[in-house]
């Protein structure tokens, strides 16, 4: 007679726990939010979906010697390369700045003497660069002229930066690859005239 009660027992409990398993899997308004809260949480975000800063050099600190320096900052699967100096321009000491000189005293860019750095956009999106914000500074022999110019159209747009005080130059350049921006100065006086960017410098726009 126990035997047969211990049996009917277990047999209900087994029939209980079934249910409960039914009831767990079944579709309805619980597991849609159990599900759409996973979801939610698991979902990346998206890194074509981005204005602002998309890099920033900070020259604080830097001696204006040092043959390059790397980005302080980046946008979210943006990535900037090291602002460096070309060998053909002669590295100089100047505070909070990179520095050179042996700039080219005729009235054109020389290709071979620039500063430069470069962006490159996160994989599948495409980065649109709106403007810089710079700072350039030339001593009194130094270049008169400066400008910026990507590899977008192989340098040959060439936009006026000023080599007196900050400035933020208005750019329109868009890129699914790594882009190359150069600050070519020009006009110098003398070939021991400097033209340094100094303080920090900051490439503004959109990632899509």
């Amino acid at each position: 007679m126990r035997l047969v009660v211990a049996l009917g027992l277990l047999a209900s409990a087994c029939a209980m726990a079934r249910r409960d398993e039914v009831i767990a899997d079944a579709p309805g308004t619980d597991s849609a939010h159990r599900d759409a809260a996973v979801t939610a949480h698991d979902a990346p975000a998206n890194p074509c979906a981005f204005t602002g800063a998309l890099a920033t050099w900070d020259l604080t600190g830097q001696p204006g010697t040092q043959a390059t320096t790397a980005p302080a900052s980046m946008a979210s699967g943006v990535t900037a390369g090291a602002l460096t100096r070309t060998a053909t321009l002669t590295a100089v000491a100047a505070t909070n700045a990179i520095n050179g000189s042996n700039w080219p005293t005729a009235a054109a860019a020389d290709t071979t003497k620039y500063f430069a750095f470069s962006l490159t956009p996160p994989l599948g999106c495409t980065i649109s660069i709106t403007s810089l914000a710079i700072d350039v500074k030339s001593s009194a022999t130094g270049p008169a002229t400066a400008v910026v110019a990507t590899d977008a159209d192989g340098f040959a747009t060439k936009t006026p930066v000023s080599t007196t005080a900050a400035s933020t130059p208005a750019l329109a350049v868009d890129a699914t690859t790594a882009r190359q921006l150069r600050i070519y100065g020009y006009s110098a006086t003398g070939s021991t005239g400097t033209m340094r960017i100094q303080n920090t410098l900051t490439i503004t726009g959109s990632v899509h």
